[in-house]
């Protein structure tokens, strides 16, 4: 299967090439960065340098790999959790998600994909009784960040679920532990 992943060099997309790689999958990962290429080579994806800022290079690199599935993993959150680096990354990090997500579902139908697996966030589920599953909605009542955070998630997920023609999952991950994220070392 052809496979590209937009945020194939973050702390996901890393070991989900890997993963990917080692079952016979054909791995795309894109970047903005041209110095990004080296690193992506050698976790086993083929470079793919386009802005996903950038709505036109996004549809041409799309159009040229005819990936089977897109997977959308893109953050742009800062290497340490601290108040002040978060505030500094918030603007960059909600508009990599709302627009990235934008022009990668643009991009899907010309090129005949078909499939796409979005990140989204476990964090954001209305409170209830019992464990929280797919079926629980997402909180619509709570302090200003909470519903913020919520709305945004919601907002990924109705747009890509109204994107007609394609098979669409929500990916609603929890933390992550360990090498390349906020609780261990980089690489």
């Amino acid at each position: 299967m052809r496979i590209l992943i937009a945020g194939a060099s973050g702390a996901i997309g890393r070991p989900l090439v890997r993963r990917l790689r080692a079952n016979q999958h054909e791995v795309y990962g894109l970047s903005r960065l041209p110095d990004s290429a080296p690193a992506l080579k050698e976790i086993g994806a083929e470079p793919v340098i386009a802005n996903a800022l950038d709505a036109a290079a996004v549809k041409a690199a799309v159009g040229r790999i005819r990936p089977d599935v897109v997977i959308n993993e893109l953050t742009s959150l800062p290497r340490h959790y601290t108040p002040a680096e978060m505030k500094a990354a918030a603007e960059r990090h909600r508009k990599i998600r709302h627009e990235g997500n934008i022009n990668l579902l643009a991009a899907l139908g010309d090129a005949g994909v078909r499939r796409y697996l979005l990140q989204s966030s476990g964090f954001w589920y209305a409170p209830g009784s019992g464990l929280a599953d797919e079926s629980v909605p997402f909180i619509s009542s709570a302090s200003p960040g909470v519903e913020g955070g919520a709305r945004t998630y919601l907002e990924l997920e109705a747009r890509a679920s109204a994107t007609p023609g394609i098979e669409f999952v929500a990916l609603r991950y929890g933390f992550f532990y360990g090498l390349g994220t906020w609780y261990g070392r980089y690489w």
